[in-house]
């Protein structure tokens, strides 16, 4: 039992994978290697089948020989695709062999598996680096051959070409490399001994002429590996003809940059020069004799000096050309702007051998820059100081440079928020058709410029009033490259025209009650008063010829007339009061029921003359909060006017229902009713009618206007509803609290 246990623990040490099952292929251990790896714990895989693990990479077959291969006694080698319980793909090495018992009886398989998962990585890399080589190899434009040494008497005498790419016969015009020398492929160049060792020993370049087809080929080798060198060869003859021209045209090249407007020189390694034209010597105020060997670094200030150093020395083959600007310090301390081009050149090696240098002088156009920005500051110092926004907008609508007084106006914290908008982000909703009409008609040249009068949206949505004015910016062409706006806040003046046009209407207003009142007094007084001196008259001259009922009459017509004027008069003092603004509210809390008795009271004579039935609905404990005296005025008015359109024998009803914050007292009269038009005016003074009751009873309209008003100043109103024929319910809203 103690050897079992010892090699238990032993199988839970080691590093490989090890499974045991049954004959049946049922897990009975898995050791510490297996549940590390596969990330699944004993309990759940003991009992399981390592179909568990099957990852569908092996087809049936593969499976088949396996389990025939153990059943059969024998051991099984081979590889697997697992799938582990996080979904990761691990191949092991794996050797199955049975386990018998005592009796040789087959009781089960034991599996010892390798994690070969990073080893099959890194071939599956190398296979794919190595066909890349191969296609690298094949298809480079460039000759490629490698070569083996031939050796005699323990001497390097040639190379023999053991593999060519398809390129390496194009450049050498000869196919069928392989197999041969290097002196049958070069039989004009010779190589001595030295040359030979070197190749095989170290990086070594050479170049050959082909007589035979004309061409110019460089070779550079490399050794690689035992006794392997690999050799890099192509045509040069097109820079060899390059080369050739240009050393043909040395001579033109001179007299052409002797003759240039721009600074060309020459230098070496050291900065020390060659080479200087004309103008360079002009611009330097020096000799040409004094200038050639002496070092450019001389006239650089201490501070750009090493800048310069660096930058020449940073100039490769491969990255030949570099611009600087800096300033310079001529002989007599005279300082110059100069803009240099400086430009490697490259022999035939790929090696720097000097340097080429083209030069401007920027002096007159730093000069023109600083007063620019001069300029630039002192217009920026007039725009930003401006009382009005000034914006720049390209021609598709978006900022492109705005003042502080644009950005204080709009309310944005930076200027950069703006430059992410567009001009019509600005403009209210209700103007923005407008708006952008006439920015069309600004770029297709329809309109020069344009002003607007419209509102303005801030970031934080309020708005205001602003007169814009707009016009093109355009390039020498004529052609618009953007677009100004200067925008004033006319708020200020904008409420002032509100004003004056409200004032405007106000004044007709007075003018129309003005006229109204002048024809009260010079028709709706006189007539009442003639009416009373008439028949005053009669009873004063004639009393006792008139019979009692006669009398009667007389007086009774006096006592209406008297009414009427009196009401009048009340009406005018009342309505003078509203004018000269000594209406004052005073909201209190009252029953309406009370006000409704007390009118019904007061109209009561008026209403039997008729045979008017007047009812009373509104309950003790409807309660309004507005001004006492004003309200019985409206009640009263109210129930008079009912009064007086109704027909005889007809019903005046008040009642009164709760409607939210609001009490609602109806008069209801069975009526002549009141056309739909007429409605619209009705309590408007200035086009009021006068329109006589049922029975003749006259009025002038300003009882319904004072009613109104009231109402109103007590935060409530008034609805109509009528029908001609039917009669008219006239409802007044009032307060229920002081809230």
């Amino acid at each position: 039992m103690q050897i079992r246990d010892e090699l238990i623990t032993a199988l839970d040490y080691s590093e490989s994978i090890v499974v045991l099952t049954d004959n049946r292929g049922m897990i009975r251990y898995v050791n510490n290697s297996f549940v590390e790896k596969y990330g699944y714990s004993r309990e759940e895989v003991i009992g399981k089948t390592p179909r568990l693990f099957k990852s569908d990479y092996h087809d049936a077959i593969y499976y088949h020989n396996l389990w025939s291969t153990i059943k059969n006694g024998e051991t099984w080698r081979g590889l697997f695709k697992n799938i582990t319980k996080s979904g990761d793909f691990i191949w092991e090495k794996a050797v199955i062999s049975p386990v018998k018992n005592d009796n040789g009886r087959l009781t089960g398989f034991i599996a010892v598996k390798e994690d070969i998962t990073r080893q099959r990585e890194l071939q599956l890399q190398l296979d794919r680096d190595n066909s890349f080589l191969d296609e690298l190899f094949d298809n480079s434009p460039v000759g490629i051959a490698i070569l083996q040494p031939i050796y005699e008497h323990d001497k390097v005498v040639d190379f023999r070409v053991t593999r060519a790419n398809p390129s390496a016969g194009i450049v050498v015009g000869r196919l069928g490399l392989v197999g041969l020398k290097v002196s049958d492929i070069l039989p004009d160049y010779k190589m001595d001994q030295e040359r030979l060792a070197q190749v095989l020993s170290r990086k070594s370049s050479f170049e050959s002429h082909l007589k035979d087809i004309g061409k110019h080929v460089r070779y550079r080798s490399f050794p690689f590996g035992k006794d392997n060198v690999c050799l890099f060869f192509y045509d040069v003859s097109p820079y060899r003809q390059t080369i050739q021209a240009l050393e043909a045209s040395e001579e033109r090249y001179f007299s052409l940059v002797e003759d240039a407007p721009a600074l060309i020189s020459r230098f070496d390694k050291d900065g020390v020069l060659i080479y200087a034209n004309e103008e360079y010597c002009k611009t330097f105020e020096v000799q040409r004799e004094d200038l050639i060997g002496r070092n450019i670094y001389d006239w650089y200030p201490d501070e750009e000096k090493q800048r310069a150093k660096r930058t020449i020395k940073s100039l490769t083959a491969e990255n030949p050309i570099s611009v600087v600007e800096h300033q310079l310090v001529l002989e007599g301390g005279k300082t110059k702007w100069m803009r240099w081009l400086d430009r490697a050149l490259v022999d035939s090696d790929g090696e720097i051998f000097e340097y080429q240098s083209v030069g401007m002088d920027l002096t007159p156009l730093k000069k023109s820059e600083l007063e620019l920005i001069q300029h630039r500051n002192k217009l920026d110092a007039v725009v930003n100081s401006t009382v009005a926004g000034i914006g720049v907008v390209s021609p598709d609508g978006r900022f492109v440079l705005v003042n502080e007084r644009f950005q204080k106006m709009m309310g944005y914290d930076s200027k950069e928020e703006i430059y992410a908008c567009e001009h019509l982000e600005f403009v209210h909703p209700r103007w923005a058709a407008i708006a952008e009409q006439n920015f069309q008609r600004l770029l297709s040249g329809e309109v020069n410029d344009y002003n607007l009068e419209l509102e303005i949206l801030r970031r934080d949505n309020t708005t205001f009033w602003g007169d814009l004015h707009v016009s093109p910016i355009k390039d020498v062409n004529g052609e618009i490259i953007e677009i100004i706006g200067i925008i004033t806040d006319s708020t200020k003046k904008k409420e002032t025209e509100l004003q004056l046009k409200e004032r405007e209407e106000k004044l007709k207003e007075l003018n129309a009650t003005k006229d109204k009142l002048f024809s009260i007094i010079a028709h709706d007084i006189k007539n009442p008063f003639n009416s009373i001196l008439g028949f005053s008259g009669l009873l004063k001259n004639n009393l006792d010829n008139y019979s009692r009922e006669e009398i009667k009459s007389y007086i009774e017509q006096i006592a209406l007339s008297s009414e009427n004027v009196y009401k009048l008069l009340d009406d005018l003092l009342i309505w003078a009061k509203s004018q000269l603004g000594q209406m004052t509210v005073n909201p209190q809390f009252f029953r309406l029921r009370n006000l409704v008795d007390m009118a019904f009271e007061q109209y009561t004579i008026q209403a039997e003359n008729k045979q008017i039935e007047l009812i009373n609905q509104v309950q003790q404990m409807e309660v309004a909060y507005a001004d006492l005296d004003m309200m019985k005025f409206v009640v009263r008015n109210l129930i008079h006017n009912a009064i007086k359109f109704t027909n005889p024998k007809g019903e005046v009803r008040c009642d009164a229902v709760i409607d939210g914050k609001f009490v609602i007292l109806s008069v209801k009269d069975t009526g002549i009713g009141i056309r739909p038009e007429k409605i619209k005016t009705l309590f408007n003074i200035s086009s009021y009618m006068t329109t006589s009751g049922t029975s003749e009873e006259k009025g002038t309209g300003l009882g319904l206007h004072l009613s109104l008003d009231m109402v109103e100043k007590n935060d409530g109103r008034i609805e109509v509803e009528s029908e001609v024929g039917v009669g008219t319910e006239i409802k007044v809203y009032l307060p229920l609290t002081d809230q």
